[in-house]
């Protein structure tokens, strides 16, 4: 999670210079650091460590709602993070993607990595992916993007025979490395 301090932008002209650095993401003192993660073999590293996953699927509705209308991420993650962090959970998949830095700064906090799921319904075009992934695609929280969910039975929700699944989940999987190439790609 970002910490502001002030620095040499916001000498010169503070409110201009914080939403250029912003923007633009050059501000040394907004720096946030993102793990490193990648796969070596069939291995996950964070950080060049060694990573077990310790999960749930996470997808927060009320009870008596329905997903994904009712879907509340933000109602529910201060308890949910709580419980899963004493469970010892370190890693949620969701099945809807998480937009919401304030979810995921909340998440981070108690050692929780997010599998974001930023495609998952053929109904969608593929080049949503773009912005479900760049509205968090720098917060430390994203451990890695998921394309799809349970994919070869549902056919991305839309009755897709096989081929056609996998050459959407090729297409979106595409997509997705062209706009985050430093991240794995996972698929359920």
């Amino acid at each position: 999670m970002a910490v502001i301090t002030p620095c040499c932008c916001m000498q010169r002209s503070p409110p201009l210079a914080l939403v250029v650095a912003l923007l633009c993401g050059l501000c040394p003192a907004l720096a946030v650091d993102r793990p490193q993660v990648r796969v070596s073999g069939r291995q996950l590293l964070v950080d060049g460590k060694p990573f077990h996953m310790k999960g749930v699927n996470w997808n927060p509705v009320r009870r008596g709602g329905k997903h994904p209308e009712d879907l509340d991420f933000r109602g529910f993650v201060e308890t949910d993070a709580e419980i899963m962090a004493l469970a010892g959970v370190n890693a949620v998949r969701t099945y809807e993607p998480v937009t919401d830095t304030e979810v995921l700064d909340v998440l981070w906090k108690k050692g929780i990595f997010v599998l974001n799921t930023v495609y998952v319904n053929a109904a969608d075009p593929i080049d949503t992916v773009v912005e479900r992934m760049t509205a968090v695609m720098d917060h430390p929280a994203v451990l890695m993007w998921v394309v799809g969910n349970e994919w070869n039975y549902n056919g991305f929700y839309q009755k897709l025979e096989l081929e056609a699944a996998r050459g959407l989940l090729r297409d979106a999987a595409r997509k997705v490395r062209s706009v985050d190439s430093t991240r794995p790609i996972a698929t359920v």
